[in-house]
């Protein structure tokens, strides 16, 4: 990862002029700007007031101080918490620092209108909307701070100063050289354990702080700015203390400047036209989904790409690193699309789901962790969604095992605890999460697939169905708990449709049944459904029940007694059945092969 921000900032040095390359984003939250404005009148400065603006894309010459410092780098600020006395005192504090006729001029209006000042900004700030924050900056005669020379070389000359300069060898370029800067000066990463973080991290040799030299320090930083507000992408599990993102970062290879130049230059205009329409009100790039993926993949301006998943603390620079994912190419994003594409053209007549990773996020983090408030969430990614991530994308072989544990606790989750109007969507939350599965398990074995003939009778369009998805119905027992799950989802909209109360759901035992409780499931739908006939009204309905009864028995009588499938995989399917109760409803069997069988 070190390496992958490195190149981007070599890459893209001349494209941007040294006080950018130092610069960091002052972040998506800060939308406004208070301006402190001083105009010259009669060869002197004078305040003229604070307005509030939207922020601009002008040199703002913002970065960070370290806590033990006062001054800052610049007249660019955030509000702290002591609030515009603090700026203030900040900003004069800076002008004490910093000799020179115009810094000279501005303390002596700062000092003056000290009051006043503060006022305003209390002022200005108070027209901020509600989920909107506001950075204060100096404008002198119209000219933002980056404009202006004298300021742009105290802020050069202030960030490139290497604190504590030693001799020593850089962790980046490797060189004997001074050093004195380190990696976490740039990256604030509590975490950079994680493979691929840094590159020689598993060698004795290095040195642990990861000393830079000055122009290691410039590249890397302007890589880090570049990723931050090119690269960036959000993801699923943001909290009240924790924003969960995606670094997207492209990797070059070849010796040739001018073609990695060229190359970059594609790739990011590439970037922009792909993600602009997942650009929010603030211009931020929104979640990272398989839709972004699926446009990434047709891409060929890069060798591979690093996926990055990280959770930045809100008013704080702390980042926690939990995945990366290294080196993906173009084709493995490609095919994860095809096997995504393939399997929703598949299920479409089930109520057309989506492969989406939230599906993914929720399945692991649970229902009941997702219905948390947002003060008592936990932020942290379940350990089962990283490694899923992870052999997705890199092409490892997926256990299926912990997903569909996860997918029967999250329903069983849901229909126990969804209200009312919750529970409308669990059709859909069923199908994707179902979809999901045969998703996963397509990456392992990818081939074709195909869409079903629904002209054919219903045992064939079943017989079709399974083999469509073998690893899920290897057997009679399997086939059967399916086609348990669908009769059970239709004769539970049947009684709610009746006013139940109690439904059939409360006998699944939480997706905990064993062989003969699936077997004595079925024989109360049979004796029960002989009781509701009479108040069905529509004759084709009760002979499509009765079809699908006379079915279950056919496989049934297959399965045998000894049943040899695992509790969970016997559950999962009987789940994919649920999931799948409009299967057979556009089956063209026509009545006279209806009255020949009951003949």
């Amino acid at each position: 990862m070190i390496k992958a921000l490195y190149e981007i900032g070599k890459i893209h040095e001349k494209n941007y002029d040294e006080t950018q390359q130092l610069t960091e984003d002052l972040g998506t939250k800060y939308t406004a700007t208070i301006t402190i404005n001083v105009e010259t009148k009669n060869g002197s400065l004078i305040y003229t007031g604070c307005s509030m603006e939207k922020k601009k894309d002008v040199n703002y010459l913002y970065r960070k101080t370290p806590s033990a410092r006062f001054d800052p780098y610049s007249l660019t600020l955030k509000p702290a918490k002591h609030g515009p006395e603090r700026i203030i005192d900040r900003f004069i504090k800076y002008c004490e620092v910093h000799k020179g006729k115009l810094i000279s001029d501005i303390e002596k209006v700062l000092k003056e209108n000290r009051e006043v000042i503060i006022r305003d900004i209390e002022v200005a700030a108070k027209n901020c909307d509600k989920n909107e924050r506001y950075f204060v900056t100096v404008v002198i005669s119209g000219r933002y701070v980056g404009e202006i020379e004298e300021f742009r070389k105290i802020f050069l000359g202030e960030v490139q100063k290497l604190p504590k300069s030693r001799a020593g060898t850089c962790f980046i370029c490797g060189k004997e050289t001074e050093v004195g800067a380190k990696v976490s000066d740039i990256l604030k990463f509590a975490t950079i354990d994680q493979p691929g973080f840094a590159y020689r991290m598993n060698k004795k040799s290095h040195d642990i702080t990861m000393p830079l030299c000055s122009e290691c320090f410039a590249k890397l930083a302007l890589g880090k700015k570049i990723a931050d507000e090119k690269l960036t992408l959000n993801f699923y599990g943001s909290c009240d203390s924790y924003d969960s993102r995606v670094y997207v970062l492209p990797r070059f290879f070849g010796e040739r400047i001018e073609k990695h130049h060229r190359f970059a230059q594609n790739t990011l205009a590439a970037f922009d036209s792909l993600t602009n329409t997942f650009k929010g009100e603030n211009g931020r790039y929104e979640k990272f989904e398989r839709k972004i993926v699926a446009k990434l993949g047709k891409e060929e301006t890069y060798s591979t790409l690093n996926f990055v998943f990280f959770m930045k603390a809100r008013k704080k620079d702390e980042v926690k690193l939990y995945l990366n994912i290294q080196d993906v190419p173009p084709s493995r994003l490609k095919m994860i699309n095809f096997a995504a594409t393939s399997i929703e053209n598949e299920l479409k007549s089930l109520g057309s789901p989506y492969i989406k990773f939230e599906t993914l996020w929720k399945v692991f983090k649970g229902y009941s962790q997702l219905q948390k408030k947002a003060t008592d969430k936990n932020p942290v990614p379940p350990s089962d969604f990283l490694k899923c991530m992870q052999a997705m994308f890199k092409g490892f072989r997926i256990n299926l095992d912990p997903y569909k544990k996860a997918a029967l606790r999250y329903i069983h989750s849901f229909k126990m605890n969804a209200d009312e109007k919750e529970r409308k969507n669990l059709f859909f939350e069923r199908g994707n999460i179902v979809a999901m599965g045969y998703f996963l398990n397509r990456l392992n074995n990818l081939h074709e697939g195909g869409r079903l003939d629904l002209s054919k009778s219903k045992s064939e369009i079943l017989k079709d169905f399974f083999e469509l998805y073998p690893d899920f119905f290897k057997n009679d027992e399997l086939k059967l708990t399916f086609i348990i799950g669908m009769i059970h989802s239709i004769f539970v909209d049947i009684q709610e449709s009746q006013g139940y109360t109690g439904t059939a759901d409360q006998r699944i035992k939480g997706y905990r049944m064993k062989p003969d409780d699936f077997k004595e499931h079925l024989s109360y739908m049979k004796s029960k459904f002989k009781y509701y006939l009479t108040k069905i009204k529509d004759a084709s309905h009760v002979e499509f029940m009765k079809r699908l009864f006379e079915i279950a028995g056919e496989y049934q009588l297959k399965a045998g007694m000894k049943w040899k499938s695992s509790i969970t995989d016997l559950n999962y399917a009987f789940l994919c059945g649920e999931a799948s109760k409009r299967l057979l409803m556009s089956s063209n069997e026509n009545k006279k092969e209806i009255e020949d069988r009951e003949v």
